[in-house]
């Protein structure tokens, strides 16, 4: 459970930074805490019920934050590609 907490702080930190997001290194962040997941969830004894009740809410705020990033990252290229449209547009009456 510690190495899940540890995950969740990482992304976490990640996601919430101004700056651009690597993709690769995200993905392969959550495919860590996926395989961490499945770990823990083969051995459900072993699990404490406090311990996983947070660990299902730093996901809920988790998958909240990607979220939220995609939709800007959306918006940005909504953006950009209206732009590229104007400058087009532009340039042919030039």
């Amino acid at each position: 459970m510690q190495r899940l907490q540890q995950l969740d702080s990482q992304l976490e930190a990640m996601l919430s930074t101004d700056g651009d997001v690597d993709p690769q290194l995200l993905q392969q962040l959550l495919q860590q805490r996926e395989q961490i997941l499945h770990e823990l969830m083969a051995e459900p004894e072993l699990l404490e019920k406090s311990a996983w009740q947070a660990a299902v809410e730093r996901t809920s705020c988790l998958l909240e934050q990607i979220s939220q990033r995609r939709d800007q990252s959306a918006g940005q290229l909504q953006r950009l590609q209206h732009g590229q449209r104007s400058m087009q547009v532009y340039n042919k009456f030039r």
